[in-house]
C-alpha cells in the first residue's frame, strides 16, 4: 500500500514538474517575418524586432516569431507573391509595385503632395481602405494586418538640386508608375528602381537621383553615394502589412482575435512611428556627416521652388481617377471620398 501511495505521489510530483518521458508542453507555432531592407534599416530596428517581442510576450511563448532582415527570403516586389505562396508569412508590401493588380486603390494615397506625414498618412489610407478597398486583400488571397505611408520622400542626389532646372537630364528614381511622367515634366529622366538596387547604381552612375524617405535613405546609406538631400516632401509612398491567408486561417481563434485587435495594429503603430520620428533625427545625423566629410547638403527649397515642382504634378490626380473607371471602379466618387478623408484629417489639398 506503502509503495503505491509512493508511486503516485511520485508521478503528481513529475506532472507538476513536467518531467514526465513523453509529457511536453505543446511547440511554438513558427512565424517567418520576410523583411528586404537591412537589419540597419529603422523598420527593422524599431518596428519588425519590438514587433516580435510583443507577439512572443503576448502570447505567452505560443507563437516564436522568426525575423529574416535583408531579403534573403525574397525582394521587395516579390513581397506579394512570396506571402501568397507561403515562402514566409509576414511581409512587407508597396503598393506601387502592384500598379496592375486591385492593390491599384491603395496608390491614391501616393499622387503627388498628398499626404505629408506617416501618422496622418496611415488615418487617412486606413479609412479609405475601409470604404473602398477592403475586398482588395481578399482577391489576391492574402490578409490585411495594416496599412501606413511613410513620411515624405527626399531627393538624394550626386549633384545639388536647388531649382526644377537642376533635374534636367538627371536619372531619377520614379518612385511609381504615375511618376514616370511627372518626372518627365520636370525635365528629368524616370527610372524605375527598387530601393535594393539603388545604392550600386548612384555609385556606378546608372542613377543620379533617389527619391526615397530621409528616415530609409539613412538606414540605406544612400548619403555616402548621393550625398545632396532636397527635402521636397512628396510623393509619400503607401505600404502595408500582409499575412499568408493559410497561415492566419489553422490559427486558433483567441490568437486570431489577438492579431486582429492589438498584435497587427501595435505593428503599424511601430511602422508610423519610427517614420515620423526618424525623419528629423535623419536629417540631423546627415549635416553632421556631410559637415565631418565636408561635402554634401540637406537642402531647404524656397516656397516658389517648391510649388514649381507642385505645378506640372496636378494632371497626375485627372489621370488616376481615369484610370480607376478604366479598370470599372467608381474613380469621381473615390476621389471625392479621399479628399473629404484627408480634408477631415487637416490635410490641406494641394489643387
Amino acid at each position: 500500500m506503502l509503495k503505491s501511495i509512493s508511486t503516485f505521489a511520485a508521478l503528481v510530483t513529475a506532472l507538476i514538474l513536467g518531467a514526465v518521458p513523453g509529457v511536453r508542453a505543446a511547440e511554438p507555432i513558427q512565424l517567418d517575418l520576410g523583411n528586404w531592407t537591412p537589419s540597419t534599416h529603422h523598420l527593422a530596428v524599431n518596428a519588425f524586432e519590438p514587433w516580435k517581442k510583443i507577439v512572443e510576450q503576448k502570447t505567452q511563448g505560443r507563437v516564436k516569431v522568426n525575423v529574416h532582415h535583408g531579403g534573403v527570403l525574397g525582394i521587395s516586389k516579390a513581397t506579394l507573391n512570396d506571402v501568397k505562396g507561403g515562402v514566409y508569412h509576414v511581409g512587407l508590401m508597396v503598393s506601387g509595385y502592384y500598379y496592375d493588380t486591385p492593390l491599384f486603390k491603395l496608390t491614391i494615397g501616393e499622387l503627388p503632395f498628398a499626404i505629408n506625414s506617416s501618422a496622418v498618412g496611415a488615418k487617412v489610407m486606413t479609412e479609405f481602405v475601409d470604404k473602398h478597398a477592403k475586398d482588395v486583400f481578399d482577391k489576391l488571397s492574402i490578409k490585411n494586418m495594416g496599412v501606413f505611408a511613410t513620411d515624405g520622400y527626399v531627393m538624394m542626389s550626386t549633384k545639388p538640386i536647388r531649382r526644377m532646372e537642376d533635374l534636367k537630364g538627371m536619372k531619377l528614381r520614379a518612385a511609381g508608375k504615375a511618376w514616370v511622367q511627372i518626372a518627365k515634366d520636370w525635365g528629368a529622366v524616370p527610372t524605375p528602381m527598387t530601393t535594393e538596387e539603388a545604392y550600386t547604381a548612384l555609385e556606378r552612375g546608372t542613377l543620379d537621383v533617389m527619391q526615397i524617405s530621409p528616415t530609409s535613405g539613412m538606414g540605406y546609406k544612400y548619403h555616402e553615394v548621393a550625398p545632396y538631400v532636397t527635402q521636397l516632401g512628396a510623393p509619400t509612398v503607401v505600404g502595408g502589412m500582409i499575412m499568408n491567408k493559410a497561415f492566419y486561417d489553422k490559427l486558433p481563434a483567441d490568437l486570431k482575435k489577438l492579431f486582429d485587435e492589438e498584435l497587427n495594429p501595435a505593428l503599424v503603430n511601430l511602422i508610423t512611428g519610427s517614420y515620423d520620428r526618424g525623419a528629423d533625427g535623419s536629417y540631423e545625423k546627415m549635416r553632421e556627416i556631410f559637415k565631418a566629410k565636408g561635402k554634401g547638403e540637406v537642402i531647404a527649397l524656397s516656397p516658389e521652388e517648391r510649388a514649381k515642382f507642385v505645378k506640372p504634378t496636378e494632371p497626375e490626380w485627372t489621370a488616376w481617377v481615369k484610370e480607376a473607371n478604366k479598370r470599372g471602379y467608381p474613380g469621381e466618387a473615390m476621389m471625392a471620398d479621399f479628399k473629404a478623408i484627408m480634408k477631415k484629417n487637416g490635410l490641406v489639398l494641394p489643387f
